[in-house]
This record gives structure tokens, sequence and C-alpha cells, in this order.
């Protein structure tokens, strides 16, 4: 019997609508995985990659939007003393 706990890349697209309602393809999500922008399998049974539940539901309620640059590192928030004043 198969575990649920473990999906397909297309139960994965499949997920991601549901939680959050943004439609992708599989070779979307395989593009993701291979440039480290979601999860890596946790397993394979023959040559399809397996990856688990709670990581992909996790990663489609964190991801970035659509057109998010995620190239760009975060500014630096400048303090100001207010001691010298």
């Amino acid at each position: 019997m198969a575990n649920p706990n473990r999906l397909t890349a297309q139960q994965c697209v499949d997920l991601l609508k549901e939680e959050t309602g943004d439609e992708i393809k599989p070779v979307t999500f395989h593009s993701y995985v291979n440039r480290g922008h979601a999860p890596k399998p946790v397993e394979k049974i023959g040559n399809t990659p397996l990856w688990k539940r709670s990581e992909i539901v996790e990663w489609a309620r964190n991801r970035p939007g659509r057109g998010a640059r995620t190239d760009l590192r975060k500014p630096r928030r400048r303090t100001t003393s207010t001691e010298s004043h």
C-alpha cells in the first residue's frame, strides 16, 4: 500500500493548488526543486521521486509569490542612535 504522506510531483502540484490556488505544471515544480526553491524528494520508488506531504504544505504556504526576486538580499535596517541626542 502506498504511503499517503509521500507525494509524486503531480500530487505536489495538486496540493499546491489546493493550499494556495496557484497552478503550476509538474515540469515547473521539478525546475523549482532543481534550483533549490522547493523541497528535495525524500525517497524514490523506481524512477519516481516522492516528497513528504508536510514539507510540501509548509513550502506552499510560505513560498514567495509570482515574480518575487529571490536572488536579492534583504536590505539591512539602519539603527539610529538615540543616545547622542
